[in-house]
């Protein structure tokens, strides 16, 4: 399988931690984010990649206000080799589910680990290390 880059964000919206649910496989709670295009031949940045898939998947805008890191742990992901880069924020606008792809949630940060294992990827894990980094 061909190595994919993506982006990722995590972002603060009503003072809660916008997340999606993903209604395909693999089916859970997700940060927004995805692959990253290629345009002209380059690759597209991480902060244009991660606004405009924040803006496809739940009607928002985001705007940055920092990078995490960048996660690429072999097996992070069951479709195939991704390295995601997380960026995080503040949103604003009107929440919009991207149809027949995702749902939006807004969860207090004290519900993460209620949800843990529900959570697809290793966003659970990507959210307690920014939660650990904001302390």
């Amino acid at each position: 399988m061909k190595l994919e880059y993506c982006a990722d964000a995590i972002m603060i919206y009503q003072n809660k931690l916008v997340l999606v649910e993903r209604l395909n496989e693999p089916k859970g709670f997700a940060l927004p984010g995805g692959r990253r295009d290629y345009v002209g031949g380059e690759l597209e940045e991480v902060t244009t990649c991660a606004i405009r898939e924040v803006e496809e998947e739940t009607g928002l805008t985001l705007v940055i206000e920092g990078q995490l890191g960048t996660y690429d742990a072999p097996g992070r992901d069951p479709r195939g080799p991704k390295i995601s880069t997380v960026v995080y924020g503040k949103a604003s606008g009107e929440i919009r589910d991207e149809p027949n792809k995702t749902r939006v949630f807004l969860m207090d940060l004290k519900e993460v680990n209620q949800h843990k294992d529900y959570f697809v990827f290793d966003h659970y894990y990507i959210i307690k290390d920014w939660q650990e980094s904001i302390k």
